[in-house]
This record gives structure tokens, C-alpha cells and sequence, in this order.
């Protein structure tokens, strides 16, 4: 039998959302293969897993939401009697002045009648514009009357005028809905019923089999309103839910009672089933170390705590519990807000404790995972749910009113039907009408007398919460697609997968052939030489680097470059890129700190490394020396250090650029999000944690006889990148002083073109390389591929880091007496030759660095 495949669609990020992945995580412990597409809150796609249950997250462009909402603002806006500003008032009785000065100043009839004529008319213009203010005001108050009135109206709703965002999600969710395989669509609430009928019947119409599920997570026509949801926004959403719930093969809800007005408001042949939204409540949550909402609140033990976990919104009712406090004194609240405490929400209920005067007694806390909430709340003495009187609250019975009495601590809600049934029934709390602040603090005084009583009475009847175990609810939720599809479909496990035992991680691509991206830098050809190595030393695995063109006279090979000025601040390209990125790579390497994908994601690398990682593409940073080179330790390490005044203008921004850095790239490492390369070994003394990457270069294009150095007048070459960190005066210096000796001929280069590179580095017999910070680059690298004797100052803690390596040390102290040496003792000059093409063939020929990159980025071949 062929395994089958769920979808389930979700209007929220799925991140927080307990119910839709405990749902998904029960359907895959039956055997099913089930992938969950949610909204992409982040912005950019992601693809992931929980456990057997693949993720996608779609970002939603709105455009249709937006429209709506201009056309709203342009009604708002519009008039018809436009209003006479102020500065058009001053000019008018500006004019009319500047005319009366005129006359007074030069005097004749015809400047008076003038002057005349002008007072009159701003005397008439400004009693007109008051009058314009007036009529304008009464047109606007007109305008938000009428769109008052239109919201509050429910006759005639429909779902296509009043929710764009329905089609917005259809839109977004549809190709990737069209290009999965699955024969069940499982609905999480009415947004996108529309979609998954739709699908249904598209699938059907070829030929094939598929059902749909609609999985009502509350009563639809009592949703609560609170902007921007107006009762005809609520309408439509019934409108919608009207539409579509026929259609379903089955209709799944939260509570029994909402499952009958569901069948009765519907008139459903069948009950909906009921699948309750609670956790996992058998065994004791007890104390875990770390875990303690009293010691988070620094509450003592013998201080009443009364404790709120979940959403902060008006009509959660949060503000009634804060409103009772000063009825209460000495008893605190704790607010475990859920998702974040950073939002509006929270912020005003913040002022609220500051003109109560209960600041110090009201603790806003953030969220614990799903899998902690009752062991976290076990501490506190009463579980309160507030909510306010809407049809929706009535029928719920709340994932946090379990969580409450799975910590075993009593309940105090507000008469809201459902919860106040179950606490009333099973005498395990007080009940107070809603809103009403004195009845809450009366309802929590007597919750508090008797906690002692209530938690022994919890703790004494554990078969209470049974019927309402998640493990339970999970059977139930499998009986409906086993009834649906047919019972061999969909198995009973031995075992069921509980939150705790998963973590959400990216679905990497190990099911293709790795394509590494390399970019945004390529600094010198770099990039380009790290590509090439891994193409010739991995079997299998494609390069692509990008490389930005910064409008220099140089251009290195890159399989893109993008002049900086489309880079930064061309969004078309930015989104092109990254659909190629999506659908090409499955490995990037990102360069220099800097933001990979344009601005799209953000000015520097982390968004950009996390975009894609939420699509499965495993990520590594490669920084080099003008990005975290630490001005302070290579001054410790040598003299000659070019950083040695921190004051200066370079020294300053390079340990400002580091610092910022430095910070971001510890912790992308922390985070265990991919290893961090640098591509120098000094660098490696400088980035805690970092791996050295030799630059790589292919030795077939550099490969030349080693200079035999036997020319009466050899060529010494200095080809900077950085005259200020080579130390070229320097090199200038010494060079020309020899060659005004003849006993060399010198040759100072710029700005080579890299295809020249390699004929101007073979005429040469020796290559000075830098004499300032202690270590080397590609330009030491290539000219030892090719044969040639390279002096530069390389500190021992660098050639540590680089056994073997073959640079003649010569400092800016030493190098004219080094380089006399060398013309005296050419042999020694030929074996520094020798050894530097042997080097070159252990570090930088390209193969070490494709197996650091094989090895820690995992490179499938």
C-alpha cells in the first residue's frame, strides 16, 4: 500500500501554533508522510522539518490585502471640499499687506483701490476658508461615519469583497500546493478552505483520488472583534466557512459544543469530531531545573502568584486580572506572553500597571516551549483565563486551561460558557463575570483561600484530565483520516511523538548534488580559485561564485559579476538572484560579512544566512583581513605593524569593521549555524574558533620552470595590493637602490590584469611580497607556484600555522641585506625556488582547501 501523503495548510508561521504540530507530528507517527505549509513571517521561504513533518513557510506579498486597504484610505482621504491650509491663509493675508504698504509708502488712487481691493479679498478668502475648515471637518467626520457604518453592517458580507488576504494566501500557496503530491489537504481553520476545495477538485478532475479536512480551531461567527476585524470582516469569515464546509470529506473541531452548533448552524449530516486542543498530560510535569515562574517573577514562596500563559489581546481579558491588583495587595501576577513580550499589546498593558501603581507587581515574562509550559507554571498558586464575553470564547475550552491543571494549580476564570462549566463540574477553581474587575478580585480572594484544598483535590483525581490527553486526542485525529482514506491507510503507533522529543531544523539538501555558492566578494580571484579547487578536487559537486564589480580597473573570473551600484540597490535583480539561489544551491559559502542577496535581506550577513538556511542550504563564512585582522595583535606579533597608532584613520576603521563583525561571527557560530573560515592563517590567531582556508590557486596556469637564477642581472618584481600593508616604500627603496647598483633590474606593478599575471610573475626571479603584518597572500602564493623566490616578513606564530613555508623572511630592517645575500648565494635562492613550489603543492594547489570545505560543510559528491 502506498504511504499516504498529508498536506495541511496554516495562516500563521506554525512556530507557536501547538495544535497544528502536535496534528502533524500524530498523522506522521501513523505512518504518513506530512508536510505543513505555513506563512513565511520572516520574509523569505523557508524549508525545514520537525521530526518526519517537512515545512515550508511561504512569504505572502499581500498585494490584494494592500489594494484594499488603499482604496480604504483613498475613500478616508478624499474630499470634495478641500480644506485652505495654512500657509495658502498667510499668503493671502501676506498679499493683502505687502498691497497696503505700497500705498502707504508711495501713495496715488490706484494703489489704494489697490491695497483696498486686496484687504477685502483676504477678508472674504479667510472667512471663506473658515468656512472650507468647517464644511471640509464635517465632510471627513461624514466619511468615517459611512465607513463605521459599512463595518458594522453583516447583511450581504461576502468573502470576496471583504477578504483580500484569502486570495492573497491563494496566490501564494497554490504552486507549491499544485507541485506537491498529497491525497489529503487537512484545513487549519477557514483561511484556506477555498484552497484546499479548490485543489480537490482539481485533483479529482484528472482522474485521481483526494479528500480535504477542515479543522474548525473556533466558533467562527463569535470571533472577537477588535481592529481591524469589524463584525462585517467576522461575517465574511462566516461567509466563507459557509461556503466551504459542505464540500469537506470531514469537519474536525475543538470542543464538543462547538461541534454541535457547528453541525446545527451548517446543517452537517455528521457531528464534527472532536479533537481536543490540550498537551500531553499524563505523568507529572514536576520541577525542572531552570524552570520556575515564581523564582523568573523573584517572588518568594509564601507571596500568593497568580500567573497568565498565553496571547496578549483585548479580548484575552489580561487587563481585567491587572485592573483587580490594587483590590488585591500583596498578590502579583506574572504574564507569560506568548509569542514575545515586544509587541503593542504588551506595552499597553504595561501603562496600565504604571497608572494602577502595580508596576512591582505585575511581572511580563517570555514564553517557555510548548513541552515546559506546566512544569514552568507549577510554582505559581492559581491559573487564571480571563477571557471576554464573544461567541467564540464560549465554547472554548483553552490548551492553557489543561497546562494549568497538568502543573496542578487551581483556576480562576471568567464565566465565558465552556470554562466555566468545566471548573464548576470539576471543582477545581472559582468563576468571575468578565470584565467585572471587583468580582475578580473577589472570585481571586477565594481561589487563594483555598489552594491548599483545590491542589490536593487535582492532585487526588488524575483520571480528571484523561479524556483530554493529547495522546488521546491523537487517536481520535487518526480515526478521522482512517474513516476518511480507510483504515489500513493510516496505523496505530507503538509510540507517539511528544514536542519535547523534536526541534525544528532546516531540510537540508542532501538529496541532490552539491552546488556550493560562493559571493558576494571574489575579492582578488579568490572566490573563483575556492570554486575551481572544489569542481576539481570533489567529484561531483559545481561551483558558482559571484563576484562585484566595484568599478575598479581589475575584474576577476566569476561565473556572475554585478556591478555594486545593481548589487545594492537593485531589487530586481536581488529577487533573481535569489530564485536561482532557491533553486540551484545547496551549499553557499558567504564572503567578507557582507549581505549576499543585495539589500533583500538586510546590510549584512546574518538575515542573509538565515534565509538560506531555512531553505536547507548549509552556510559557511569566509572573512579575510580587511574585515577582522585585529590591529592590536598584529601590532603584538610584529614591529612593523602598520596598525601601531589606533588613532589613525585605517587603524580606526578596521578595528570598528572587526569589532562589528567579529561580534555577528561568534554568533553564528554559538548558534552552531556552520563553521567560520578565514583566508589567511594570521586570521586564524585572530577569529576564536575560525578554520584556516588556504587560498587556492590552479597550478597548471601558473606552473613555469623554476628560476634558475643565473641571470648577471636578476628581475625582482613587487606587485602590491595594499601599498600601505606591503610596506612598499620599502620595497621601492631597496629595489631601486640595487637596481642603481646593477646588480638587479626592478619592476614595480599596479593594478595587472589577472590574465597578465602569470607572464610578468615568470620574467621575474624574485618577488617581494609584503613587509608589514607578519604574514602572506595570494600574490606570495602564485609567484611560488610558478618558481619563483619570494621575500616578505612572515611572523613564526604564521609560519606555524603554514609548516613548511618557503618566503625568505626579510623585514623592512632587513630586506636590502637579505636580498645582497641572495644575489651572492644563488643556490640557496634556487632551493627557496624549489621549496616554494613544493609549498605550494601542500597548502594552496587547491586540494587541502577542498577538503576543509568537503569536510565542514558537508558537501554531498
Amino acid at each position: 500500500m502506498e504511504k499516504l501523503r498529508v498536506l495541511m495548510l496554516v495562516n500563521n508561521d506554525i512556530r507557536h501554533d501547538t495544535r497544528v504540530m502536535k496534528s502533524a507530528l500524530a498523522v506522521a507517527d501513523g505512518g504518513a508522510h506530512v508536510t505543513v505549509i505555513g506563512y513565511g513571517s520572516e520574509g523569505y521561504p523557508e524549508h525545514v522539518r520537525l521530526g518526519d513533518v517537512e515545512i515550508y513557510r511561504v512569504p505572502l506579498a499581500w498585494r490584494y490585502h494592500h489594494k484594499a486597504q488603499d482604496r480604504r484610505r483613498r475613500f478616508e482621504n478624499r474630499t470634495i471640499i478641500p480644506d485652505m491650509t495654512p500657509s495658502e491663509r498667510r499668503a493671502v493675508v501676506r498679499r493683502s499687506r505687502l498691497r497696503t504698504a505700497e500705498a502707504a509708502e508711495l501713495g496715488g488712487r490706484d494703489r489704494e483701490v489697490r491695497a483696498k481691493v486686496a484687504e477685502t479679498g483676504a477678508k472674504v478668502r479667510t472667512r471663506l476658508g473658515r468656512l472650507q475648515q468647517r464644511l471640509h471637518g464635517a465632510e471627513k467626520d461624514l466619511r468615517a461615519r459611512a465607513l463605521e457604518w459599512h463595518d458594522d453592517r453583516t447583511e450581504f458580507a461576502s468573502w470576496r469583497r471583504s477578504l483580500p488576504a484569502i486570495d492573497d494566501y491563494e496566490v501564494a500557496y497554490s504552486a507549491l500546493v499544485n507541485s506537491l503530491e498529497w491525497d489529503v489537504i487537512h484545513a487549519h481553520d477557514m483561511h484556506h478552505m477555498g484552497t484546499a476545495a479548490r485543489a480537490v477538485a482539481r485533483r479529482r478532475a484528472e482522474g485521481r483520488q483526494a479528500w480535504w479536512i477542515y479543522d474548525a480551531h473556533e466558533y467562527v461567527a463569535g470571533l472577537s472583534l477588535s481592529p481591524p476585524r469589524t463584525p462585517r470582516i467576522r461575517a465574511a469569515y462566516v461567509d466563507l466557512e459557509r461556503e466551504y464546509i459542505g464540500m469537506a470529506g470531514a469537519v474536525i473541531t475543538v470542543t464538543g459544543a462547538l461541534a454541535e452548533e457547528l453541525q446545527r448552524a451548517h446543517h452537517l449530516p455528521e457531528r464534527p469530531a472532536v479533537v481536543y486542543n490540550s498537551p500531553v498530560l499524563d505523568g507529572d510535569p514536576g520541577i525542572r531545573e531552570g524552570l520556575d515562574v515564581r523564582a523568573d517573577c523573584g517572588v518568594a514562596p509564601d507571596v500568593p502568584l497568580l500567573v497568565y500563559s498565553g496571547g496578549i489581546t483585548v479580548a484575552r481579558g489580561v487587563q481585567t486580572a491587572i485592573g483587580a491588583l490594587p483590590q488585591l495587595p500583596g498578590v502579583h501576577l506574572a504574564v507569560v506572553c506568548v509569542p514575545t513580550t515586544k509587541t503593542t499589546r504588551v506595552e499597553a498593558l504595561r501603562e496600565l500597571t504604571t497608572a494602577l501603581g502595580v508596576t512591582d507587581r505585575v511581572h511580563f515574562l517570555e514564553p517557555v516551549a510548548p513541552d515546559d509550559v506546566s512544569a514552568y507554571l507549577a510554582s505559581a498558586d492559581v491559573g487564571t483565563i480571563p477571557l471576554v464575553h464573544y461567541g467564540s470564547h464560549e465554547f472554548a475550552l483553552a490548551n492553557k486551561l489543561f497546562e494549568y491543571l497538568h502543573a496542578g494549580i487551581p483556576l480562576l476564570v471568567s464565566d465565558c460558557r465552556a470554562q466555566a462549566e468545566f471548573v464548576t463540574s470539576h471543582d477545581v477553581g472559582e468563576v468571575h463575570r468578565a470584565e467585572d474587575v471587583d468580582d475578580f478580585a473577589r472570585a481571586a480572594r477565594r481561589v487563594l483561600d483555598r489552594v491548599p484544598e483545590l491542589r490536593r483535590h487535582i492532585a487526588d483525581n488524575p483520571q480528571m484530565l484523561a479524556p483530554y490527553d493529547w495522546n488521546r486526542q491523537a487517536q481520535s485525529l487518526r480515526e478521522v483520516y482512517r474513516s476518511l482514506v480507510g483504515a489500513d491507510r493510516l496505523a496505530e503507533p507503538a509510540h507517539s511523538t511528544d514536542l519535547s522529543e523534536v526541534t525544528e531544523e532546516p531540510w537540508w539538501r542532501d538529496d541532490r548534488p552539491a552546488v556550493l555558492g560562493i559571493g558576494a566578494s571574489n575579492l582578488a580571484g579568490e572566490g573563483w580559485g575556492w570554486g575551481k579547487a572544489v569542481e576539481r578536487n570533489v567529484p561531483g559537486v559545481r561551483a558558482s561564485v559571484l563576484g562585484i564589480d566595484m568599478g575598479g580597473p581589475l575584474t576577476f573570473p566569476a561565473d556572475e559579476v554585478v556591478p555594486f551600484s545593481v548589487f545594492r540597490a537593485n531589487p530586481r535583480w536581488a529577487a533573481g538572484f535569489a530564485e536561482r539561489i532557491e533553486a540551484e544551491w545547496t551549499h553557499a559559502l558567504i564572503e567578507a560579512g557582507r549581505p549576499l542577496v543585495g539589500r533583500r535581506y538586510g546590510r549584512t550577513f546574518v538575515k542573509h544566512a538565515d534565509a538560506l538556511r531555512a531553505l536547507g542550504i548549509r552556510v559557511g563564512l569566509l572573512l579575510h583581513g580587511h574585515d577582522v585582522r585585529s590591529p592590536e595583535d598584529t601590532t603584538r606579533r610584529t614591529r612593523f605593524s602598520p596598525f601601531t597608532d589606533p588613532l589613525e584613520e585605517s587603524t580606526y576603521q578596521l578595528g570598528s569593521r572587526r569589532a562589528f563583525l567579529l561580534q555577528k561571527a561568534e554568533g553564528f557560530l554559538e548558534a552552531g549555524h556552520g563553521p567560520v573560515f578565514v583566508s589567511s592563517p594570521d586570521l586564524a590567531l585572530d577569529v576564536p574558533g575560525a578554520i584556516w582556508l588556504p587560498v587556492a590557486v590552479d597550478t597548471n596556469i601558473w606552473e613555469a620552470e623554476p628560476t634558475s637564477f643565473d641571470r648577471e642581472v636578476p628581475v625582482v618584481l613587487h606587485v602590491p595590493t595594499d601599498t600601505r600593508l606591503a610596506g612598499s616604500e620599502v620595497a621601492d627603496a631597496v629595489g631601486r637602490r640595487l637596481e642603481a647598483e646593477g646588480l638587479i633590474e626592478y619592476r614595480r606593478l599596479e593594478n595587472v590584469l589577472p590574465t597578465a599575471m602569470p607572464g610578468l610573475v615568470a620574467e621575474a626571479d624574485v618577488v617581494l611580497d609584503q613587509f608589514r603584518i607578519g604574514t602572506y597572500g595570494l600574490r606570495a602564493v602564485e609567484a611560488m607556484a610558478s618558481g619563483r623566490i619570494v621575500l616578505g616578513h612572515v611572523v613564526d606564530e604564521v609560519r606555524a600555522q603554514a609548516p613548511g613555508c618557503a618566503i625568505v623572511e626579510a623585514d623592512p630592517e632587513t630586506l636590502e641585506d637579505v636580498l645582497r645575500g641572495l644575489l651572492t648565494d644563488r643556490e640557496a635562492g634556487r632551493r627557496a625556488a624549489r621549496a616554494g613550489v613544493e609549498f605550494v603543492r601542500e597548502h594552496h594547489d587547491g586540494r587541502l582547501a577542498a577538503e576543509l570545505l568537503d569536510e565542514h560543510l558537508h558537501l554531498r559528491r
